[in-house]
């Protein structure tokens, strides 16, 4: 071959692979430190609500980094009112059920705790299988959440980007793709609160989030 410039060679395409290897190892690593971090900020907290506030405040700060630094054209159809992610059944970390509990305990009055439990225990028998699926019991008459800033992780993190699919998955089960950044961190998250449920209890296991609600409810009395 004659003698020329030299714009592009195979080693060119090595060189640029090797260092995208890198970067994403160096991107997936994001995730994995940002549960190690949380952790670290809530491995020596004795109250589980301000575990979950920490933690929150380091999902609000990720997110905000990564929607900042990388290009995002994924869709998120979740609005007020669309409540279909509310039917399905979820797990919590030991924390939200603290959390939750403790919320209710100082805002409601006793007739209205009364009356809750029984809610539960209604939505526990309407959850049949094979799908579990029965409308949340803090979905107020204007299918919002009515512990909204309570709220657990499980559906923080749900980011569908089709509503008519949540809509179809209430029905027949099927799976509902999640944004890919939002899902990982809340994953992240929730990886640290169960860590550090491990070190209290030795369990990292989640709990069904409405029957161990009602078993703290219910263990008040």
């Amino acid at each position: 071959m004659p003698e020329t410039d030299v714009f592009f060679s195979t080693a060119d395409v090595t060189d640029v692979a090797q260092k995208l290897q890198q970067v994403t190892a160096e991107y997936e690593a994001l995730f994995g430190n940002l549960s190690k971090q949380i952790f670290s900020s809530i491995e020596n907290l004795d109250n589980p609500s301000d575990e979950v506030a920490v933690t929150l405040q380091y999902v609000n700060d990720a997110s905000q980094a990564f929607r900042q630094n990388f290009g995002d054209n994924s869709k998120i159809a979740c609005s007020k009112g669309c409540h279909h992610c509310c039917h399905f059944p979820i797990q919590v970390p030991q924390q939200t059920i603290s959390d939750i509990n403790h919320h209710l305990q100082s805002t409601l009055a006793p007739a209205e705790l009364t009356e809750l439990t029984d809610k539960l225990e209604q939505n526990i028998a309407a959850r049949q299988a094979p799908l579990f699926r029965a409308p949340c019991p803090f979905l107020d008459k204007e299918n919002a959440c009515s512990i909204y800033h309570h709220r657990p992780l499980s559906c923080r993190w749900f980011s569908s980007p089709d509503a008519h699919v949540c809509e179809l998955s209430v029905q027949d089960g099927r799976d509902i793709q999640q944004h890919p950044v939002q899902s990982r961190i809340y994953q992240a998250a929730s990886d640290a609160l169960l860590a550090k449920q491990k070190k209290l209890t030795g369990s990292d296991q989640q709990l069904p989030f409405i029957p161990a609600l009602l078993e703290a409810l219910q263990s008040i009395k």
